[in-house]
């Protein structure tokens, strides 16, 4: 579920990256921010990024801790450790999407 999510996420991100054009933001600086019109995209993306893979690795973590007691459950900690990284990851591409909503709510 988390891998799925990291990769519509990214699917979603590259789309609105498609639209993007530079704009200036603080001081002479420039950043590229996507169109308006890709607003709905980004918070698709927002919410696939930290929500849906921060649940699946909390949902993980409570299989794993309820797992133990039951003698027939064999924990997976490699699987803890992906979520984890793609719990990072996840968090980069939200960074892109928050970007972009806060550009487009700011009527810019």
């Amino acid at each position: 579920m988390g891998l799925l999510a990291i990769s519509l996420s990214l699917v979603l991100a590259v789309w609105t990256a498609t639209t993007a054009s530079a704009q200036p933001f603080v001081g002479g600086l420039s950043l590229p921010f996507a169109d308006i019109s890709t607003l709905g995209l980004s918070v698709g993306g927002y919410v696939l990024t930290p929500v849906v893979v921060f649940g699946a690795l909390v949902w993980d973590r409570l299989a794993q801790r309820l797992g133990l007691r039951d003698r027939n459950f064999g924990l997976k900690p490699q699987y803890t450790v992906t979520l984890q990284w793609l719990a990072g990851a996840g968090m980069l591409l939200a960074a892109w999407h928050v970007l972009n909503i806060a550009y487009g709510l700011s009527g810019a």
